[in-house]
């Protein structure tokens, strides 16, 4: 008699490592590119707000040496960056338009170069990223192909950030026109 959770020669853990291999070997590597992806420091802000925020108004501080932080950018491959230009719809804020752009990432790049995106995908949402001379900030992080209990690509929206946007911070000065 056989039972009823019968598995094949094949088991979930063998084609979790096979998709994984597929999509690094089959994708990433011959049609796939990078982005610099700059993780916001929040050791930094909680050990110096004062130092991080200007004293009057909820920005960045402007003092020379001073204002929001991000650690050292370091290369994520990707599957796809697809680059959507001027996409931006009319709304309250006017004629405010900024590229979108969409990031197919491997969990097994996330897993080795964010974990904790994969137990919450919100964790990097004050993350900037950088791809073709401009900056991003990532607006929904989405977890895709899924199979048993794992998924195999996380998509990641996200929305230009303007040069002005960018004035009092240190870091991104060189994307500053």
């Amino acid at each position: 008699m056989r039972g009823t959770q019968v598995q094949g020669r094949f088991k979930v853990e063998f084609e979790h490592q096979s998709i994984d291999e597929g999509i690094v070997d089959e994708l990433r590597a011959p049609v796939g590119t990078t982005v610099n992806w700059y993780v916001w420091d929040q050791d930094y802000f909680t050990n110096n707000p004062d130092i991080v925020l200007d004293d009057i108004y909820d920005v960045s501080n402007q003092t020379v040496g001073q204002g929001r932080r991000w650690k050292d950018p370091f290369e994520m491959p990707v599957v796809m960056a697809q680059l959507l230009r001027s996409t931006n719809i009319m709304n309250e804020r006017g004629f405010y338009v900024t590229d979108t752009l969409r990031l197919v990432i491997p969990v097994v790049d996330v897993q080795r170069l964010l974990p904790s995106m994969v137990g919450n995908p919100s964790n990097h949402i004050k993350d900037r990223i950088e791809f073709q001379g401009e900056i991003f900030i990532p607006t929904r992080v989405l977890t895709r192909g899924r199979y048993a209990d794992n998924y195999a690509v996380f998509t990641i929206d996200c929305n230009q950030v303007n040069s002005e946007e960018m004035v009092n911070d240190v870091q991104f000065q060189s994307f500053v026109q």
